[in-house]
């Protein structure tokens, strides 16, 4: 499968963008507060569903972004257009289903029965998020067999 080949020729860089995009949150949240990432590993803890969806974004993240790197110089199908929607699905997938530190933004542009909506249905978010990118990664051509 091309996406395996991708993740034997980027790993480093799929790699780090699992662990980056993982991390993500609390260092967002280090902005507003010092115990961000105490705060961040209790809900963790607390939030077995919420946590393995968020384990499967990130992995399926950092392949997505081996795989666009990998085919970004190659013309393998050529169709730039399917690229945006793994991204627009990764942020997405990160505003709305795992960044609770972005709900106080999103909180200053909906009323409080829409924040209250986003964090009740964050894991269908990352589910729905999750989705996108695995669409992206088989638009991308990762699960063709070479």
């Amino acid at each position: 499968m091309r996406i395996l080949q991708a993740l034997i020729e980027k790993p480093l860089q799929g790699i780090f963008s699992a662990i980056g995009i993982f991390l993500l949150t609390p260092l967002i949240q280090m902005t507003t507060t010092p115990l961000a990432f105490k705060i961040w590993y209790l809900t963790l803890l607390d939030r077995p569903l919420n946590t393995a969806l968020y384990l499967v974004f990130s992995i399926l993240f950092g392949l997505f972004i081996s795989l666009y790197l990998y085919t970004r110089n190659r013309c393998l199908n050529c169709n730039r257009r399917d690229v945006s929607a793994g991204f627009g699905g990764a942020t997405l997938g990160f505003v709305l289903g795992v960044c609770p530190a972005c709900f106080s933004l999103i909180g200053a542009l909906l009323p409080l029965s829409g924040s209250i909506l986003l964090t009740a249905y964050s894991p269908l978010f990352t589910v729905l998020s999750i989705g996108i990118i695995i669409f992206s990664i088989h638009r991308l051509g990762g699960f063709a067999l070479k």
